[in-house]
């Protein structure tokens, strides 16, 4: 456990300019894990979304993951140092959950970043750069993460950054049954957007992907149009308002597209909500009169004032993730002594039956019945014996040798498949 460390940046740490600049995906992702793995970390997981990028190994030199981000984007230490946090043991578990639960989020309780986790830990797993700490962990932060949201309010009205850019939206066009709309992107954002959308039934959606396939399968669900990114410069001049939620590392949207568009507005302005993380949008386009260009930052004000409303509901949320925290380091502290506390049960059982078969023959004719009786009160023997030896194992863990010297105490130490998986679990903490 005291390998484990979270090195990251967030929307509370840093900018969205210096976030967009750590975004993995892809082929990014792949070789961001293939590096860490190369250079000393055992495990390692990477959960980068809009609001945040965080880096969970099993290493003893936090440098290295400081280092990998300096070197990612050929920055000084100086540079970047200042906008990213460290946390590691238990404070790196309790980070995460609280990540899970929504409590860390520029949206508190937001219903994407459980998702997110998810994805992250399962990308790891196939990329085969995670082990037994952080399969364990990333399983307990997703159970912690569905807790929160059944047994507190914050579940009770499903919200996200893309639920909160169609409120944005509305604010601009109350009369959104009128409006053609424009989709970009078809991931966890794009299609929050999309299902929201869908029960306002406006005049048009078209959703827009590099992959057809993909937005043909979300156009299917919400009764939207699918077309290819390709496609865009045809329906642009319809189009009212354009959410962007893409993982493209290149701005979609700039003033090249968007400027010939100028003397067909009228009096009609086109609002763009940039969801993406690199943006889509080029800053620039704020400059052309009737664009109305609103990024994650932007949205901010929104999300303070549901964070106001939904707060009351942290407490409860906290007192889960505590008892979720002192659960599962429980667990993890007990689990390397499991092989030895199985081969001391196993000795006392065959101990138990060797006596057994020596003392039934000597005790005559005896009834089914009363060999019954004497089996069970030798397994009642046995268990009591055993009760305290193997609750005061699983509480001395912490000490040096613990383990070795229990197996030495009991005559466990020979038995080596015993001491292998007892030494195996130590490194493995």
């Amino acid at each position: 456990m005291q390998k484990l460390v979270v090195v990251g940046l967030s929307h509370r740490t840093a900018s969205l300019e210096t976030r967009e600049r750590f975004a993995f995906e892809g082929t990014a992702l792949r070789e961001a894990l293939e590096w860490l793995r190369e250079r000393g970390a055992d495990e390692c997981v990477i959960l980068s979304t809009c609001n945040r990028t965080e880096i969970y190994a099993c290493t003893l030199h936090d440098n290295l993951l400081v280092d990998f981000l300096h070197e990612w984007e050929g920055l000084p230490p100086s540079t970047l140092q200042p906008y990213l946090y460290i946390k590691r043991g238990e404070e790196a578990i309790e980070h995460l959950f609280r990540v899970a639960a929504g409590l860390d989020s520029q949206v508190l309780g937001e219903s994407e970043i459980l998702a997110q986790v998810k994805q992250a830990w399962e990308k790891a797993r196939d990329a085969g750069s995670v082990g037994v700490l952080l399969n364990s962990l990333f399983q307990r932060a997703i159970v912690v993460g569905k807790r929160v949201r059944a047994e507190t309010a914050l579940g009770r009205q499903v919200v996200s950054l893309g639920s909160l850019a169609v409120r944005a939206a509305l604010q601009h066009k109350p009369d959104i049954h009128n409006a053609t709309i424009i989709v970009i992107g078809t991931g966890t954002m794009g299609r929050r957007v999309a299902k929201e959308l869908a029960d306002l039934q406006p005049k048009a959606v078209y959703i827009l992907s590099h992959t057809f396939s993909y937005a043909t399968a979300l156009a299917s669900d919400t009764g939207a149009i699918p077309l290819a990114l390709g496609a865009l410069q045809q329906v642009l001049p319809e189009a009212d308002i354009i959410f962007t939620a893409s993982t493209a590392p290149h701005p979609i949207l700039d003033t090249t597209c968007l400027a010939p568009l100028e003397h067909l507005r009228a009096d009609r302005p086109l609002i763009i909500l940039d969801l993406g993380v690199p943006r889509n949008t080029d800053p620039a386009v704020r400059l052309l009169p009737f664009v109305r260009l609103y990024d994650i930052e932007d949205l901010k004000a929104l999300s303070d004032a549901h964070y106001r409303a939904r707060e009351r509901e942290v407490p409860a949320a906290l007192r889960i993730i505590e008892e979720e925290l002192e659960d599962y380091l429980s667990w993890w502290h007990t689990r390397g002594a499991a092989p030895l506390i199985a081969a001391l049960q196993e000795r006392a059982e065959q101990i138990r039956r060797q006596q057994i078969e020596w003392a039934l023959p000597k005790l005559g004719n005896l009834t089914e019945h009363q060999k019954r009786i004497i089996d069970q009160m030798t397994v009642r023997i046995v268990k009591q014996i055993l009760h305290h030896p193997v609750s005061e194992l699983r509480n001395i863990l912490d000490e040096d040798d613990a383990l070795l010297i229990f197996a030495r105490l009991f005559g466990l130490e020979q038995k080596e498949p015993v001491l292998a998986a007892v030494t195996s679990s130590e490194e493995e903490q």
